[in-house]
C-alpha cells in the first residue's frame, strides 16, 4: 500500500514538474509582438556599442553593455539598418539591428527595461579656426539661444569632424567651427549631401530640438534637411 501511495505521489510530482516546464517553454516560444530574443554566439565592443551575433546569424548593436556568450537576451523596438558600414570596425553589415535596451529576463510589451548606456552621438573635438561671417551662425550661437533658433532655417559653416552615410535614409554630418557653449562644440547635420572628414562646408537647414531617432541617435539640437551653400 505504501509503495502504491509513493508511486502516486511520485507520478503527481512528475506531472506537476512537466506542466511547469511546458508553461515555461510556451512562454519562451510565444514572444509578444515586437519582442525578440537572441542567444549570443559572439560579442565585442567598438565605438561605444556592444555588437552581438546570435540566433540565425542575426547581428544586433546596443550601447556598451556586459554581454556574455551563451546567454539569452531579450529586446524590442529594434531599428533595422541595411548595408551599414562601421568605420570603427572597418566592416560592412548587410543587415544589423540597433536597439536602445536589452534584458536578460523575459519581457513583454508593457514592461519597461532599463536604458542601455547610450550617449548622445558626437564627434571628438578638433582644432578649428573660423572667421566670423555675416549671415552665418556659430555653434555657440545656436546652443546658447536654441529656443530662439528652434524651427528656423539658419546657415552654418565649419569643418567636418565625422560623417556617417546612409543611415535611416540620411547622411549624418558632424560639424565644428571652434566655438562652443557649455561643452557643446559639435553640431549634427542631416543631409543628402556627401562630404569628407576635414572638409570645410557651409550648410543651410532647419534647427530642431530634442530629437530622438532611436538606437542612440538622440540630440538636444540638430540641423535637419540641410543643403550645401557652395
Amino acid at each position: 500500500m505504501k509503495k502504491s501511495i509513493s508511486l502516486v505521489l511520485l507520478t503527481l510530482a512528475f506531472v506537476t514538474f512537466s506542466c511547469q516546464s511546458k508553461k515555461t517553454e510556451n512562454k519562451e516560444a510565444a514572444l509578444p509582438v515586437g519582442v525578440s530574443k537572441i542567444v549570443v554566439k559572439q560579442t565585442f565592443d567598438a565605438g561605444g556599442y556592444s555588437y552581438i551575433n546570435g540566433t540565425n546569424d542575426v547581428w544586433v548593436a546596443v550601447g556598451k553593455n556586459s554581454i556574455e556568450v551563451g546567454k539569452t537576451y531579450y529586446y524590442k523596438n529594434a531599428l533595422e539598418m541595411r548595408n551599414f558600414h562601421s568605420k570603427e570596425l572597418n566592416r560592412d553589415f548587410p543587415l544589423i539591428y540597433f536597439i536602445n535596451t536589452i534584458s536578460e529576463t523575459f519581457i513583454d510589451n508593457d514592461q519597461q527595461i532599463p536604458n542601455a548606456q547610450m550617449k548622445k552621438q558626437t564627434a571628438k573635438k578638433i582644432e578649428v579656426t573660423m572667421e566670423k561671417e555675416e549671415g552665418i551662425s556659430s555653434i555657440a550661437d545656436i546652443f546658447s539661444n536654441k529656443n530662439e533658433f528652434s524651427g528656423k532655417e539658419v546657415t552654418i559653416k565649419g569643418k567636418v569632424a565625422k560623417f556617417n552615410p546612409n543611415i535611416m535614409g540620411k547622411n549624418w554630418i558632424h560639424i565644428q567651427d571652434g566655438t562652443e557653449f557649455e561643452g557643446n562644440y559639435d553640431l549634427t547635420v542631416t543631409s543628402s549631401e556627401f562630404v569628407s572628414i576635414g572638409q570645410i562646408v557651409e550648410f543651410r537647414g532647419i534647427i530642431s530640438l530634442n530629437k530622438d531617432f532611436g538606437a542612440g541617435y538622440v540630440y538636444d539640437v540638430i540641423m535637419e534637411n540641410a543643403a550645401s551653400q557652395k
